[in-house]
């Protein structure tokens, strides 16, 4: 069935990320999305490339939601965050973010999440001791992208600091050159649109404008039995996260818990945005619900059972995809 197809770690698997990702987000492709600029220069450039093309901008959307599926399997494969190299989460990232997106469009939060796992995958990689400043400002640098693109990924800076607390000797340097890198990156942003008469730039107008993709879960039935479902299964997903965590070596403890800091700083997020805004983007919660998720899936006590989940979450996926109401 789906999940023993895609605890494989051949990387064939991944062939069938973007037909899955298709075949939930073809709708899209009926009716223009709404478009979204934000007020950071990477997704207002993005947004005005794409002007006018409706099309465009769905497909892009798709290609980076394939993308961050892709990348979050190779990110547990490669620092070994799962107790064996699969491809789960590549399923439930996409199954997911049509679950809980009203409509799949192209926002800033979407644009910058592979700038923010390429960030963290720089740090997490960092080793118990040697050299590591370069890795930390690369994750700098790229934190600082993220939030040319969504402002609130900013807030990833503490994620970084957080994971090199636990992975690293306490050393003043390493948690200092990344928020000076940020800090050149905003700077370099505003001093270029000055340059070229872009401005005024207002970062803050992110925070006000409404989200193309909220996570929206008290719309109808079935989107709510969708949110249950996932709610019971990332519940038990964190119990089998605790016996993984427990049973690893220091190394893996210590990314682990670099992992649980991206879930609460992302937990955080959503409570913010509710409270200011009314809803945030749907990617900031499959994101770390689907990593979560995955160490269920991995060894889950009765197979049949994990199975009918899998596909009942997908039903409701199509569903809502297809059907919204």
């Amino acid at each position: 069935m789906l999940l023993t197809f895609f605890r494989s770690n051949q990387p064939a698997v991944l062939l069938a990320v973007p037909l899955l990702a298709a075949l939930l987000f073809i709708p899209a492709f009926w009716g223009a999305p709404p478009a979204h600029t934000g007020a950071m220069p990477l997704s207002a450039l993005v947004h005005h490339l794409t002007g006018g093309y409706a099309g465009l901008r769905t497909g892009l959307a798709l290609v980076l939601i394939v993308l961050l599926a892709v990348q979050l399997a190779a990110l547990l494969n490669a620092l070994e965050l799962l107790d064996r190299r699969n491809h789960l989460v590549a399923l439930l990232f996409p199954m997911l973010f049509a679950g809980l997106s009203p409509s799949m469009a192209l926002d800033p939060a979407l644009l910058g999440m592979p700038l923010v796992l390429f960030a963290l995958r720089r740090t997490w990689a960092l080793p118990n001791a040697g050299p590591g400043l370069s890795r930390v400002f690369d994750a700098g640098l790229l934190i600082g992208l993220a939030g040319l693109c969504y402002l609130p990924y900013l807030f990833m800076l503490f994620v970084v600091w957080a994971s090199v607390s636990v992975i690293r000797p306490f050393a003043w340097r390493e948690y200092l050159l990344p928020l000076l890198a940020v800090a050149l990156v905003l700077y370099l942003a505003w001093g270029l649109l000055r340059v070229l008469g872009l401005g005024p730039w207002e970062p803050m107008a992110t925070l006000r404008a409404q989200e193309a993709t909220p996570a929206v879960l008290w719309t109808s039935p079935m989107r709510k039995g969708f949110v249950a479902l996932a709610v019971l299964w990332l519940l038990m997903g964190f119990a089998a996260f605790n016996k993984s965590y427990a049973r690893s070596v220091m190394r893996g403890k210590n990314q682990r818990s670099g992992l649980m800091a991206l879930a609460m700083a992302l937990g955080i997020l959503m409570v913010l945005l509710s409270l200011i805004k009314g809803a945030f983007p749907s990617v900031i919660a499959a994101v770390p619900a689907s990593v979560i998720m995955a160490y269920l899936a991995l060894a889950p006590r009765r197979p049949w059972l994990a199975e009918l989940a899998t596909l009942a979450g997908l039903g409701l996926a199509f569903w809502l995809q297809w059907a919204p109401s």
